[in-house]
């Protein structure tokens, strides 16, 4: 594991291909996915759904356990995670940038009632690349700062370099964004992490607890990021669990249906159930209603059905069309499933047949699954 860092200050002012430029120089392989437009098209779908919805009302802030919080009120559901104390604030996701100012100035509030003596945002963790995660990267970044100490204090603090928290996310998340920037032909600085961290597993410690920052393989993006609160015992999961709805597959991001199976299941291994299989570890979502240990059992057992008769129809030689027209998930539409909408049953059977293999076996965790890197850009991965 490794992480590599670059200063806000640094990418302001660079063009799409300087900022790529620079991006690659910092020894991280940004190569733009094939189908960023069509991740694009699916934040834009997204964002429209919700403006439909009637977009989001006030932000307000739920005490979880520990010194963890949930500020909900963000369209679609989204769920912001914040851990409040002595040593300032960590953010897990800044939901969507048209109400970034309300989710600043709650945070604000709950670190005046329950902050410690310093009372400034200091980390930002985004857990995917999708705008309704890191809309509020600028806003809520720019309220906060960085502390820095040591022999580079007096020209950080010279240069303006900790005026703002330090946004931190996987590397495939900077790569992504580069891509998109190029896609676009303008260049979003401030949505940048500063920190890209290379790796399956990174620790770290905050407001007296150890986090761990958990990178699963192509589950549903290849940029995916979960925080384990281990004190606190919250693990904020993004979007490899939706309580509203089936994964979103991204494909366009090099997410797959068996790599989104081997983190909801990692996910159970890490959480503790607490009497008879309720409560004990809090996991939230990306979004939707909170869950526990046996809640993501449910919802990846009714995933797992899906995807076992999915390969079993493309193992016959059925073409897609085939295995949508047989409605393979239909006994569990009713709960799960949408028909219309920026993500709807349909596209997630078409997702799940796209990233079987042609012939394949039933998922079990009993024997070795192979995880494919979509990119080709490392080998891989044997659960």
């Amino acid at each position: 594991m490794s992480m590599h860092r670059m200063t806000r200050r640094a990418l302001e002012g660079c063009g799409a291909l300087a900022v790529m430029a620079m991006a690659m120089a910092m020894a991280m392989v940004l190569v733009a996915s094939p189908g960023i437009a069509a991740a694009a098209a699916t934040d834009a779908r997204a964002a429209t759904a919700d403006a439909a919805r009637g977009g989001a009302g006030e932000i307000h802030a739920e005490h979880l356990q520990g010194d963890i919080w949930l500020m909900t009120g963000e369209p679609g559901q989204s769920n912001v995670v914040v851990s409040v104390g002595d040593e300032g604030t960590l953010v897990v996701d800044t939901g969507a940038e048209a109400v970034a100012p309300r989710l600043l100035a709650a945070i604000q509030r709950l670190q005046e009632e329950h902050g410690g003596h310093l009372q400034a945002i200091r980390l930002i963790i985004d857990t995917d690349s999708r705008s309704d995660h890191i809309g509020g990267n600028a806003v809520v970044a720019a309220g906060g700062r960085t502390i820095i100490a040591g022999n580079f204090a007096r020209d950080a603090q010279s240069q303006g370099l900790n005026d703002a928290a330090t946004v931190m996310a996987n590397v495939n998340v900077l790569g992504h964004l580069v891509a998109d920037n190029a896609q676009r032909s303008r260049n979003d600085p401030l949505l940048l992490p500063e920190a890209a961290v290379d790796g399956a597993v990174y620790n770290t410690y905050f407001n007296g607890e150890a986090v761990q920052l958990l990178h699963p393989s192509n589950a549903a993006t290849d940029d995916d990021t979960e925080v384990l609160f281990r004190r606190s015992d919250v693990f904020a999961t993004g979007d490899t669990v939706d309580m509203r709805g089936y994964p979103l597959i991204d494909v366009a991001r090099n997410g797959t249906i068996d790599g989104e199976l081997v983190a909801l299941n990692k996910i159970i291994e890490m959480a503790v159930s607490a009497d008879k299989q309720e409560g004990g570890t809090l996991v939230v979502p990306g979004h939707g209603r909170l869950c526990d240990q046996s809640d993501v059992v449910h919802y990846k057992n009714t995933i797992t059905i899906i995807r076992n008769r999915v390969q079993h129809y493309k193992n016959e030689g059925k073409t897609l069309q085939q295995v949508l027209a047989l409605a393979p998930s239909a006994d569990f539409d009713a709960r799960w499933g949408a028909t219309s909408g920026p993500w709807t049953t349909r596209d997630f059977i078409e997702a799940v047949y796209k990233t079987l293999p042609a012939k394949g076996p039933n998922f079990s965790m009993q024997t070795e699954t192979v995880v494919g890197n979509q990119t080709g850009r490392m080998p891989g991965q044997v659960f």
